[in-house]
């Protein structure tokens, strides 16, 4: 099972956190189920081996699309395999389908939408097959690059404050305080709250609730065990029952359960460093 990720280029730096490839180096994972929590951002991916299943709070038994546009996940979800896993694909700054792709984002929460009702369906099918024909990792990122700088080119979109306020809760881990949050961005909190949950899809205080949550997830990644007084202070809970509530909110188990259960891919690979694609 390998799974890695590559840096995106400077030009596209203020939209893109990383592009990626996972794979099962062409053995069939039968019966594979992986978990994965929410973590704030969405994602267009291109599935290049056999399909596989969703299981979420909102589908139970989803064929997932081959290719897709996938909006914020509130909740944990499941990954069912029974074939091969050959996946690569783009993740997005928090705002950026709807600043780069013009995207209504807010549409697109726990769904995974077709992404040949969003593009030229031919366009879809060149880029899959170039994926396809593409055997090394750096070289499908270099592909899923040039597809994010054409839209880039065309659209030539400019980061506004919405960008701003959400970049800022992702670098902060989710600890900030949304009035302090307004301070900078030059609106009232009505219209501020309305643009953001446009172009992110949830409100700015329960994205950065969930943020909050996905920063500790990703402490625990790959654990069976966890220091949770340490944690519960690094992450700034105001007290034991906000922690245990979102947790619980947003995962659909306690912190222990969650230990004991979680099927994570980080329990079947290193967590990657994100590498360049040239």
């Amino acid at each position: 099972m390998v799974y890695e990720k590559f840096r995106p280029s400077d030009e596209l730096n203020p939209f893109i956190e990383c592009y990626f490839t996972w794979h099962s180096s062409g053995v069939s994972a039968n019966g594979l189920v992986v978990e994965s929590p929410p973590n704030g951002f969405c994602s267009i991916v291109f599935n290049l081996g056999d399909e596989y299943i969703l299981h979420n709070k909102k589908y139970n038994n989803l064929v997932v699309p081959r290719q897709f546009v996938s909006g914020q996940s509130i909740y944990s979800y499941s990954l069912h395999f029974n074939g091969i896993i050959n996946l690569c694909g783009i993740v997005f700054k928090p705002a950026a389908l709807a600043s780069l792709c013009n995207l209504p984002t807010f549409e697109y929460t726990e769904e995974r939408i077709p992404l040949d009702n969003i593009f030229k369906k031919p366009a879809v099918n060149a880029i899959a097959e170039a994926l396809s024909a593409e055997k090394d990792n750096a070289g499908k990122a270099r592909i899923l690059e040039t597809f994010v700088l054409d839209i880039y080119r065309e659209n030539k979109p400019e980061p506004d404050y919405i960008d701003w306020a959400a970049n800022e809760i992702i670098e902060k881990n989710g600890m900030v305080d949304v009035t302090e949050l307004m301070k900078h961005v030059y609106m009232s909190r009505r219209n501020f709250e309305r643009k953001f949950f446009r172009k992110v899809g949830l409100s700015p205080k329960y994205y950065a609730r969930l943020t909050r949550l996905a920063y500790l997830l990703n402490l625990i990644a790959g654990k069976k065990k966890a220091d949770w007084g340490a944690l519960f202070s690094e992450c700034e809970f105001y007290d034991q029952s906000h922690f245990i509530k979102d947790f619980v909110e947003f995962t659909g188990r306690t912190p222990q359960q969650y230990l004991e259960e979680n099927r994570e891919l980080a329990n079947l690979v290193d967590k990657p460093k994100p590498h360049s694609i040239d």
